[in-house]
């Protein structure tokens, strides 16, 4: 049965015991095993599951799914849900290129900031590349920024002009992550997705955060656009002018 969870460094040990029952269980040749999210900082909520992410040899992945190198599962035991990120060492670096390439380094940030669980002789170097790629930060041109302005600019246009209440909410959606990308990046901020997006842009530029959280609550359709030309107008301003994609 899952553990209650009060919070706290008890639940995030508690959480480690049960990712290692169920590596021992499903993944036994693991040699390094890293819990991750919510459950690596004792902040997993009722409905929280276990991420966990995992190195292991080739043959595990041959032996499991065909594939040579990767497996990513969602998947219960002893009532616990946890998602798993299982890898070979080349399969974890094919996967966080990917991850850099999209400004959303999920994987480098669970090893980095992960707590091992159990660390094999690859563990010290897959940390210290992907710190190192993680270190800098992304780097969006001048011209990738102007892009999302763009984007962004044209989403304020749309709700200013939005009469129906599903399109509304819709473009509202959009607009709130597109601002929270655009205010990440110009802080020189990898992205996240949904609360991480949230996260992040708390920890790097809490003025836009606030102004962010002040567009989501925001019930007045002319007040919402507003506050978001505002916000964009922090962030570098509209671009409507002639402009090449």
């Amino acid at each position: 049965m899952a553990s209650p969870r009060s919070g706290g460094p008890a639940d995030a040990e508690r959480a480690g015991d049960d990712a290692l029952r169920f590596c021992d269980a499903e993944y036994p040749e693991a040699t390094t095993v890293i819990l991750g999210g919510s459950s690596s900082t004792g902040k997993r909520t009722p409905t929280s599951d276990i991420d966990i992410l995992l190195i292991a040899p080739a043959s595990t992945f041959e032996r499991r799914n065909g594939s040579p190198t990767s497996e990513a599962r969602v998947t219960h035991h002893d009532g616990e849900r946890f998602d798993v990120f299982a890898y070979t060492v080349e399969g974890y670096r094919e996967w966080a290129e990917r991850d850099f390439a999209s400004l959303r380094p999920v994987l480098p940030v669970l090893l980095t900031e992960g707590i091992p669980l159990r660390t094999g002789d690859e563990f010290s170097e897959l940390r210290r590349w992907s710190a190192d790629r993680l270190a800098p930060g992304p780097r969006p041109t001048a011209h990738q920024l102007a892009l999302r302005r763009y984007a962004v600019t044209d989403l304020i246009d749309d709700l200013t002009d939005a009469t129906d209440e599903l399109v509304s909410a819709a473009i509202r959606a959009d607009l709130l992550r597109d601002l929270g990308e655009l205010a990440l990046l110009s802080s020189g901020a990898w992205l996240g997705s949904g609360k991480w997006l949230a996260r992040r842009l708390r920890a790097v530029d809490p003025e836009s955060a606030d102004a962010l959280a002040a567009f989501a609550r925001e019930r007045d359709h002319r007040e919402a656009v507003r506050v978001a030309a505002a916000l964009l107008d922090r962030l570098g301003g509209r671009v409507d002018e002639d402009f090449v994609r």
